[in-house]
């Protein structure tokens, strides 16, 4: 149930996903580890097109800063559901749109696929 989950002292709208800017203005977390080539390379290659791109290597703190408002995309291959299930629900109750690699619809049984967190789907669209 929408806002029946974890919060901290603060009401839950305080968290608000960044509002969308341009590409060469958005901060990512991109952690390219997990990423099969040659789509690897690719997103690496790419990379240099954002404003900036920092990785923690772990989804905990990365949807966090998210949801807060504190980055604009986060980019995931591998799809544990006790990495990402939770954060991505924040993520969405912030605000915030996602879907796979290939536009369909994230669920916490998805193990592959990828996964972008945007600030909007025309977010998601220009960083895909």
């Amino acid at each position: 149930m929408r806002g029946a989950g974890w919060r901290e002292e603060r009401p839950p709208s305080d968290l608000k996903v960044a509002a969308a800017v341009p590409v060469a203005q958005m901060h990512a977390v991109a952690g390219t580890n997990f990423l099969p080539e040659p789509l690897r390379a690719t997103v690496a290659q790419n990379l240099s097109r954002l404003g900036m791109n920092f990785w923690l290597g772990c989804a905990a703190h990365e949807y966090r800063l998210a949801a807060a408002g504190h980055c604009h995309l986060l980019v995931y291959n591998k799809l544990m559901p006790w990495d990402h299930a939770a954060g991505w629900l924040l993520h969405r109750e912030a605000g915030g749109y996602s879907a796979h690699f290939d536009g369909s619809a994230y669920e916490p049984h998805h193990l592959t696929g990828g996964l972008i967190c945007a600030p909007d789907e025309a977010s998601w669209r220009l960083a895909r």
